[in-house]
């Protein structure tokens, strides 16, 4: 309905147009906001994968701590993680890819994430010397960039595709 200021200036016969169109519209709806999308934050069980081509060509056997970083979409890009960025969660997790490279079992389940999409960034150690040595196994980014649902705890398999050079 429109407001009384409105229609007094109207002459009289555009008035009942004027009140049909503005009630066709739904000019003075209640809800006008579209639909309800969840936007609720929902969490990533994690489990772990690595090419066994890659498992072949190492010098030492996929087993040790998995050491990542979990950063929203616009904190990284394809090549890591952007100057200054804050991780949203860090997280290590014991595994063993030895049997031929997984996927393991869920290995750890984040906390609330916003649902958005995140990268999953990280590297296993395999010789106990510090994650990040030359021929320890590693994240590549664009694997393992991944959307967190609203409202729901999701299955997620890390890949571990490169070997840090």
């Amino acid at each position: 309905m429109l407001p009384r200021e409105m229609t007094a200036l109207l002459p009289l016969p555009v008035l009942p147009i004027v009140l049909f169109l503005a009630a066709c519209t739904g000019a003075d709806s209640a809800d006008d906001s579209g639909p309800v999308v969840d936007t609720s934050p929902g969490s990533l069980a994690l489990a772990f994968q690595m090419e066994e081509d890659l498992i072949v060509s190492m010098d030492a056997p996929p087993v040790g701590t998995f050491y990542g970083s979990i950063y929203a979409e616009d904190d990284a890009t394809a090549i890591g993680p952007n100057d200054g960025a804050v991780s949203l969660e860090d997280f290590s997790a014991e595994m063993d890819l030895s049997d031929g490279g997984g996927p393991t079992a869920t290995l750890y389940t984040t906390g609330a994430l916003a649902s958005d999409v995140v990268w999953v960034l990280g590297c296993l150690d395999v010789d106990a010397n510090g994650c990040g040595d030359e021929g320890d196994p590693i994240t590549v980014p664009n694997d393992d960039k991944l959307v967190v649902p609203a409202a729901a705890e999701t299955a997620v398999t890390v890949q571990m595709n490169m070997l840090r050079p």
